[in-house]
């Protein structure tokens, strides 16, 4: 059965790091150095376990300087991609915007994960950037128009 759990910057997220670095650093490539960045001090986590409560998929929810809610960090373990893991995470950080009266969220996919995001209503916004080496886009969503029930 998969399981999730919220956590925030003040609890112990080394699990949550842990799947981080070893998507984005390990499998993908990513610099260490980059992986964490400041809004790790400020952010929601949500973090989905599989039957034996091993962490295996993540992301994170800020509120940027900007005031705008975003999603960001989504990854599963590779062995466990196409199981519901971060379907489950996303569905429980839209929660959390909800419930924390964000009009709108966004986030920058990797082009390949695009239409997971789409699922949720996610829309793309702005032009393809560049985040060393691989190309991402902007999507956003109006809450009022996320699927995550």
């Amino acid at each position: 059965m998969i399981r999730g759990k919220y956590l925030t910057s003040a609890d112990d997220i080394s699990q949550v790091l842990a799947v981080r670095y070893a998507v984005f650093v390990e499998e993908q490539g990513y610099s260490a150095e980059l992986e964490r960045d400041r809004f790790d001090d400020v952010s929601v986590y949500a973090l989905a376990m599989d039957e034996d409560g091993k962490p295996v998929a993540t992301g994170r929810l800020f509120v940027g300087e900007d005031n705008k809610f975003t999603i960001g960090r989504v990854c599963t373990l590779k062995a466990y991609r196409g199981q519901g893991y971060a379907d489950l995470v996303l569905r429980m950080l839209l929660r959390r915007a909800k419930e924390l009266n964000a009009p709108d969220v966004s986030i920058s996919s990797q082009i390949p994960a695009m239409g997971f995001y789409a699922r949720f209503g996610f829309e793309p916004t702005g032009e393809v950037t560049w985040d060393e080496g691989v190309e991402h886009r902007g999507l956003f969503v109006r809450m009022e128009n996320a699927r995550f029930e």
